[in-house]
């Protein structure tokens, strides 16, 4: 039996509409999956820690605290196993120191304030997982600006402290890098918590409290909250 042209015509016409719409249809199922995972993977959350700086000049007899390294940070997911995570934290260095006042007697205090702002861009990678699972451990890498607050008060030209400039509020750019890796633990869809590690490098370009360099480990845990839509 002999089929005419036509025919065959028509099955091939009719086999690419039916290939177009499964491979449409798979594409669609793609993206649709694609979605969820990303959405999965964004989220927000606070963190509090330490940084153990290391280096850094000190003045004899001045009193020196610091405070915790507080941190938010904004996750955007990338892939099952990627998402880029922009952080800004605040660290805080004090340091007091009480002097004569000389021939008028009395006492002088000076104090010199540091604050340490990062702002980072890092890329996280969950190498191990996927992020329906309810334990997550993560690598994570990244770099960004950052900002220094130089505060300085009862200061006198010359001061203990250094700088040699009066009680005021000085600003100082630079830039950072840090590495670190941790897990992250969920309790429900929306709600966890994470535990990290890090190493954290501070350049900046002029002196923050007579120090262009900040750099040392440090450890965190925060609440993390992955977006539900």
């Amino acid at each position: 039996m002999t089929v005419c042209p036509r025919v065959w015509r028509v099955a091939i016409v009719g086999v690419l509409i039916i290939s177009a719409f499964v491979n449409d249809a798979a594409a669609q199922a793609d993206s649709v999956n694609e979605q969820r995972v990303k959405r999965m993977r964004r989220g927000a959350g606070l963190r509090v820690g330490t940084w153990d700086v290391r280096g850094l000049s000190q003045v004899s007899g001045a009193r020196v605290n610091e405070w915790p390294m507080f941190e938010g940070y904004f996750q955007k997911g990338l892939d099952l196993h990627l998402a880029l995570e922009n952080t800004v934290s605040v660290f805080r260095r004090e340091q007091r120191i009480t002097r004569s006042g000389g021939i008028g007697g009395g006492t002088i205090e000076e104090k010199l304030t540091a604050y340490v702002i990062p702002q980072f861009t890092s890329l996280k990678v969950y190498p191990f997982t996927r992020p329906e699972q309810g334990f997550e451990p993560y690598f994570t890498g990244g770099a960004g600006l950052t900002i220094g607050v130089d505060d300085r008060e009862n200061s006198e030209s010359g001061g203990l402290l250094g700088g040699g400039g009066e009680s005021g509020v000085g600003f100082v750019a630079g830039f950072g890098l840090k590495g670190g890796l941790g897990f992250e633990l969920r309790f429900s869809e929306a709600f966890g918590a994470g535990l990290g590690g890090r190493y954290q490098w501070v350049r900046f370009f002029g002196e923050l409290a007579g120090e262009r360099t900040y750099r040392g480990l440090g450890a965190d845990v925060g609440l993390t909250y992955r977006f539900q839509y």
